[in-house]
């Protein structure tokens, strides 16, 4: 059995009639996977070649190379999937018509989606639709049997009852973006946050101005029901402007610089003073290059003598500029 944890999100995810790719690009539609019902591992898969009524094709399970609603990538070439075999293994074979059935009450759903440890193949939950008038996702421990076309579930009804509803990627997505737009504070961030719904997992990618708004996000979508995990990794400015400030200051090239760090939702200003216009573009290309940065505006000054780091004053200060004593000072704005 497996004994590592996996998170969903690394999960592979089969679901029938996705498309299938080779590592050449597409090649048809996935129609089968087979497990052992001894030690529940896929040990393969079954695709139909072309679009419509091509032929069906049978390949190892470790030619997969990932697997999500988004598709089946194989790590095999289209020729190599042409010469598969096409006879169907001995082995438990399901399909769109498989059912899953509750041991307990006796009911029926269809099986919908199939998930399986990456690596060792084996099966880590499936979603029924339609079981007991609801789309459920049944977790390893709660299945009892496997055999062709058919999953049996044990757990009691009470149970069943209790778990919640599968509900499709887009519904999860609508909700978790309304659920965010109702924070007024947030509305400045959205155009540096990309999120995505993908296999019932919310990534969150981009910019964010700070890590307290980024924590917040992730607390506030934690509560819209039949979301499986979150993957956070937005990138705040706060962050941004600490670690790209550090990398500067380990560069031999600027690390003797009074330059400020500005970033504004990944977009990064410099400011301050260098001796030559080399320094310049090295700091401009060492930002440009660093993860997370979206832009740069180098406003950094060229004077061999400077010590000064000038900064975005207020505009009610009729201060032209700032000093800020040390070499590398780091500020959000």
């Amino acid at each position: 059995m497996e004994t590592t944890t996996t998170s969903i999100s690394e999960m592979q995810k089969f679901i029938f009639g996705s498309k299938v790719y080779c590592s050449d690009g597409e090649s048809g539609t996935l129609t089968h996977i087979g497990f052992d019902a001894r030690d529940w591992r896929a040990i393969v898969l079954g695709v139909r070649l072309g679009r419509f009524m091509g032929r069906t094709v049978y390949v190892p399970f470790n030619t997969v190379a990932s697997a999500s609603s988004n598709g089946v990538n194989l790590t095999i070439s289209r020729d190599e999937l042409e010469q598969a075999r096409k006879e169907a293994p001995g082995a438990a074979m399901f399909d769109s018509h498989s059912q899953v059935h509750h041991s307990e009450s006796g009911s029926t759903g269809v099986l919908y989606l199939i998930a399986a440890h990456p690596g060792s193949g084996e099966l880590a939950y499936v979603v029924a639709k339609s079981l007991k008038g609801q789309d459920v996702l049944l977790a390893r421990r709660y299945l009892s049997r496997l055999e062709s076309g058919r999953i049996e579930a044990s757990l009691p009804e009470s149970t069943l009852q209790s778990l919640p509803n599968y509900r499709p990627d887009s519904e999860l997505q609508n909700e978790v973006e309304e659920i965010l737009f109702e924070l007024g504070p947030l509305h400045v961030d959205f155009k540096g946050i990309d999120m995505r719904v993908l296999d019932s997992v919310l990534y969150l990618d981009g910019n964010i101005s700070s890590s307290l708004r980024s924590d917040i996000v992730t607390n506030q979508a934690l509560g819209v029901p039949g979301l499986l995990e979150i993957k956070n990794r937005l990138i705040a400015d706060d962050t941004l402007a600490s670690q790209l400030a550090m990398a500067m200051a380990h560069d031999p090239r600027t690390q003797e610089l009074p330059i400020g760090v500005y970033p504004r939702l990944g977009n990064v200003r410099l400011s301050g003073s260098v001796h030559d216009e080399a320094q310049k573009q090295t700091a401009e290309e060492i930002a440009n290059t660093f993860p997370g940065v979206r832009s740069v505006e180098n406003e950094l000054r060229v004077n061999p003598a400077t010590s000064m780091l000038y900064v975005l004053s207020s505009t009610e200060s009729m201060e032209p500029q700032d000093q800020i004593p040390g070499k590398y000072v780091r500020h959000t704005k």
